[in-house]
């Protein structure tokens, strides 16, 4: 429609020009008719276009200040992410503090900087070796308890065995219980403690501590939970499945204890 009423004003338009270059005797009689009726769709046509222009500008402006927010929102929330990544490091070495004023008189902090890749032989690296003092059988914990010991040591880095490693046996305890036993590795995040007495009072819910037994870990630390305790028939001993206390599967700082 729009497009219609531009055709004919046009057509108008030609139409005036040709009558104003020939100059028929009746053109000065209609002239003020033709430019009475030209006038108002030529203001509204000169209005319409002033419109469109600004509404453009307009448009053009708003996509610009929209594109700068974008940019300013993405830069904040940027920024946002740095800031709670810092303030969960500085929880995480708070609580490492914490845990060395309770279990370890002396202690070496280091950061995790890669993690076996097999998921039976489970175990992780640290940026600390020899040269910063770490040595072989240095137990290894997280805030929240022992996550392992330190069975490779090289200049600069070491390996650090997790409790869940088939290969890993501690000395345990069990805190309410005071039952010796020991802890073994499973594997996939789980350990087994084993060597109980057939009667043990054992329970879901026993926390696992290391055992003043222990050459390897100073006693009291907090290795797991109990989730279930298995007693077979005609066996010598029970035994129960634990929960490491950590979580193996994020760990980004330790404390390597000797």
């Amino acid at each position: 429609m729009r497009y219609k009423t531009y055709l004919i004003l046009a057509a108008l338009i030609v139409v005036l020009l040709w009558l104003n270059l020939t100059r028929p005797a009746f053109i000065d009689k209609i002239r003020p008719s033709i430019v009475d009726l030209l006038e108002f769709p030529l203001k509204t046509t000169t209005r319409s276009a002033r419109g469109l222009y600004g509404l453009a500008t307009f448009q053009n402006r708003y996509e610009k200040k929209i594109a700068l927010l974008e940019q300013k929102v993405s830069s904040l929330s940027r920024a946002n992410a740095q800031l709670k990544e810092l303030f969960s490091e500085n929880e995480r070495l708070r609580n490492l503090l914490s845990f060395k004023s309770r279990f370890a008189s002396k202690a070496i902090a280091a950061e995790v900087i890669a993690r076996g890749q097999s998921s039976w032989d489970t175990f992780i690296i640290i940026d600390k070796g020899g040269e910063d003092g770490i040595t072989t059988d240095m137990s290894a914990a997280k805030s929240d308890g022992l996550i392992g010991r330190v069975f490779e040591v090289g200049a600069g880095s070491a390996k650090i065995m997790l409790i869940d490693n088939p290969n890993s046996r501690i000395s345990a305890a069990v805190q309410r219980t005071r039952e010796q036993g020991a802890l073994v590795g499973l594997g996939g995040g789980l350990c087994k403690l084993i060597y109980l007495s057939c009667d043990t009072d054992l329970k879901p819910g026993d926390i696992v501590i290391t055992s003043e037994l222990s050459s390897l870990a100073t006693k009291g630390i907090p290795m797991g939970e109990v989730i279930k305790v298995v007693k077979e028939p005609h066996s010598l001993y029970a035994s129960a499945i634990v929960k490491p206390s950590s979580n193996l599967f994020k760990i980004e700082e330790v404390l390597c204890i000797e």
